[in-house]
């Protein structure tokens, strides 16, 4: 379910009962008109669900980069290909979450992106949020569901989802946000984003693809620019694997780590290779099982 923080609620309520009061006696402003004039921007309650940390017994993501204390604090998307320069700073006391029983635990960090309603590929507005277990996007500072986009005028825009080692997704259309609350759910497989087979479809949920590890909006598990090589050359090359073996368990916060548990693992069980070479396989176009097959994103 999605979950607003009370506390943030509350103190939304008394500030505008401050303000309220304050303004209803001033006279050149009426109570009234100031309230509206705060309705600014657009907020936007978001679910989506990443493939690689998904477990179906469970219907959450495991929130095992979290429990072994590997989730930055600031947000990762300002390299290339994102180039996002924003300044979001996780609240550690969000990290304190544990997920025994609990879907609010903080996943990873997510980008999310408004777009041009004319020209999808022209990015409006961005903002790093987090990914909780039962898929909630929330505000890294406060732990909020609601997320606000303060510096955009209410209109139409198409929304993009983008992570840092699956494939991103894109709204269908652009539909019209407001101040008002917008529940946008990719995760609900009738949920229309741009593109066939943009999601990977488990059982009643659909997952964003896993497995773009060096950001070419492709997974490839053979050949040139594939997933695979890149994953197994961070693994041989670690300074602590002396020995060049693949079976090596780097333990970091890294794109190779497909499947989210805080190690990337080129061989052996739990290994993320396999993940990836399965979605190549088992995607719906790639009707001959190919090994070569790629698996592109679509739309962002």
């Amino acid at each position: 379910m999605l979950k607003v923080l009370v506390s943030t609620k509350a103190a939304r309520l008394l500030s505008l009962v401050f303000i309220t009061s304050l303004l209803s006696s001033h006279p050149v402003f009426s109570a009234e008109t100031s309230i509206k004039s705060m309705q600014i921007g657009i907020n936007l309650q978001i679910r989506a669900y990443l493939q690689g940390p998904y477990e179906v017994t469970t219907g959450l993501m495991r929130d095992s980069l979290r429990s072994k204390g590997l989730i930055p604090l600031q947000q990762p998307y300002g390299g290339t290909p994102f180039n996002y320069a924003g300044t979001e700073a996780l609240n550690r006391s969000l990290t304190s979450v544990s997920l025994g029983g609990d879907a609010d635990a903080l996943v990873d960090w997510l980008l999310v992106e408004l777009r041009s309603a004319t020209n999808p590929s022209l990015i409006l507005a961005q903002k790093s949020v987090g990914v909780q277990a039962d898929g909630d996007l929330m505000d890294v500072q406060t732990g909020s569901t609601n997320l606000s986009f303060l510096n955009v005028t209410t209109g139409n825009y198409y929304v993009a989802l983008r992570h840092r080692n699956h494939l991103g997704v894109v709204t269908a259309t652009a539909p019209a946000l407001s101040f008002t609350h917008t529940f946008l759910d990719f995760s609900d497989p009738s949920f229309a984003v741009m593109g066939q087979n943009s999601r990977v479809i488990n059982k009643t949920k659909a997952l964003l693809w896993a497995g773009d590890i060096n950001q070419d909006k492709q997974v490839i598990a053979n050949g040139v620019g594939s997933d695979s090589t890149a994953l197994i050359t961070v693994v041989l090359s670690a300074s602590a694997n002396t020995a060049f073996n693949t079976s090596y368990r780097l333990a970091s916060y890294a794109a190779t780590d497909l499947n989210l548990d805080g190690e990337t693992l080129a061989a052996g069980p739990g290994n993320d290779i396999n993940l990836l070479i399965t979605n190549v396989l088992s995607h719906p176009t790639n009707t001959s099982l190919a090994g070569n097959y790629i698996l592109r994103g679509n739309g962002y």
